[in-house]
């Protein structure tokens, strides 16, 4: 009796439970990246979201609470902007919140890049960082905020219910 390479064995086995799988997400990962960049010598701080545009499309239609909005225009961006500012905020050491203002997007495909911007002292010391995008649509979310802070890399991770955390 011949034996059957466990590689063998278990390649059958997955394509038998891949022919079972009757609905599969476009991407099963609920997360986003944001790369915040704090210059105190311009006296800015700027945060790059890295979201799916789909996942946000669903999150701005829902803030919006029934509010026909066009796909596109000024309309559908006033909506992106207050909808990103309700779910990532910034505050200085004295715990006050940073007016962030859009600095732009970008698409690639199911991407979407949106940039906030917002003055900072260039004594600001400490930031507080709160990322709670998509965290009402999704259980599982996971946003990561991750920046060069006095020459060391550093990354935050933020899920649900997550409150202000420090980016030092």
């Amino acid at each position: 009796m011949t034996r059957r390479p466990r590689t063998a064995v278990l390649s059958v086995a997955l394509l038998g439970a891949l022919a079972t799988v009757r609905h599969v997400e476009a991407h099963p990962l609920h997360s986003t990246i944001t790369e915040l960049v704090v210059d105190p010598a311009r006296g800015a701080v700027r945060a790059t979201i890295r979201v799916f545009a789909d996942d946000l499309r669903s999150a701005v239609m829902r803030a919006a609470r029934g509010r026909s909005l066009p796909p596109d225009g000024p309309a559908w961006d006033a909506a992106v902007l207050a909808y990103a500012r309700s779910v990532v905020s910034v505050r200085n050491a004295r715990g006050e919140a940073l007016a962030l203002r859009a600095c732009g997007t970008r698409r690639t495909g199911d991407l979407l890049w949106l940039c906030l911007e917002g003055e900072v002292a260039r004594d600001a010391g400490v930031l507080q960082v709160r990322n709670a995008m998509l965290c009402e649509l999704f259980e599982d979310q996971v946003n990561v905020v991750q920046g060069t802070v006095g020459g060391t890399r550093r990354s935050l991770l933020f899920v649900r219910g997550d409150r202000f955390k420090p980016f030092r």
